[in-house]
């Protein structure tokens, strides 16, 4: 996906957000794989769900806090990286 910011100096930013949400994505998809691998209602597979949910979660606030808030990204910037997101793959970014 290539996403052009309103104002060039986010671009850097707005290319690293986009790189953290996929990892985040790419996580939760390999979970999921996983935990279909496990028998449903089995204390193997809750203990494995909670542990990702755990490392999903945390990761999840981590990213949030390095790519977004610190990155001090506009609001108008967000809407529009979120907008051309959402034409691109179909759903909103976890990290916005």
């Amino acid at each position: 996906m290539n996403h052009t910011a309103i104002n060039a100096k986010h671009q850097r930013a707005l290319n690293s957000l986009y790189k953290a949400d996929r990892k985040l994505c790419a996580l939760i998809n390999a979970n999921e794989i996983k935990l279909e691998a496990l028998e449903p209602g089995t204390d193997k597979y809750y203990n494995t769900s909670n542990r990702f949910e755990d490392r999903e979660g945390e990761l999840h606030w981590n990213l949030v806090e390095r790519y977004v808030d610190e990155a001090e990204l506009p609001k108008r910037e967000i809407d529009a990286f979120t907008k051309s997101y959402v034409a691109f793959h179909g759903y909103t970014p976890y990290l916005v």
